[in-house]
């Protein structure tokens, strides 16, 4: 019986997380650099399972978008509302809300969110500065290169 035991005992493995474990999730470059910076910060928070603190980075990352794209209110609450008026889909402000309540949540209530909760809120909020600045701004070089495309095709000589 003990070799059997010492059998089992031998499969038995352990995985120590070495910090950092890999590269925290980033923002692209068009996003501004406030936004970036809070979002990096709150990535390496979920990083290292310090998942309140992501939240409430996060929530700081949708108040500097907010203040980036010059929404007005009183508290985050209006401004993420009022970045509709701002020309940001509503389907785009319901997202950024859902990150304002888990940093809300996490600071106010002490309520612990599960890593697939934060990941969640990350993902929202990749996806609204991909919108908001990436997708502009790759519109942008198209237009720019179709429009040299253009102006090339005129100044050859026929």
């Amino acid at each position: 019986m003990g070799e059997a035991l010492d059998a089992k005992a031998s499969k038995v493995r352990f995985t120590r997380c070495v910090h950092p474990a890999g590269e925290p999730g980033q923002l692209a470059p068009e996003a501004p650099e406030s936004v970036r910076g809070l979002f990096a910060e709150g990535a390496r928070c979920e990083q290292a399972g310090a998942l309140r603190a992501a939240g409430a980075m996060y929530r700081a990352a949708v108040e500097e978008l907010c203040a980036d794209r010059g929404a007005n209110g009183r508290n985050l609450i209006a401004k993420i509302a009022d970045l509709v008026n701002r020309g940001v889909p509503a389907e785009v402000v319901r997202d950024l809300d859902e990150a304002r309540l888990l940093g809300n949540w996490s600071l106010h209530e002490g309520l612990n969110f599960s890593h697939d909760e934060v990941a969640d809120v990350a993902s929202l909020i990749r996806e609204a500065v991909f919108l908001l600045y990436v997708q502009p701004e790759q519109r942008a070089t198209l237009r720019a290169a179709r429009q040299a495309r253009r102006d090339g095709h005129r100044a050859t000589p026929r």
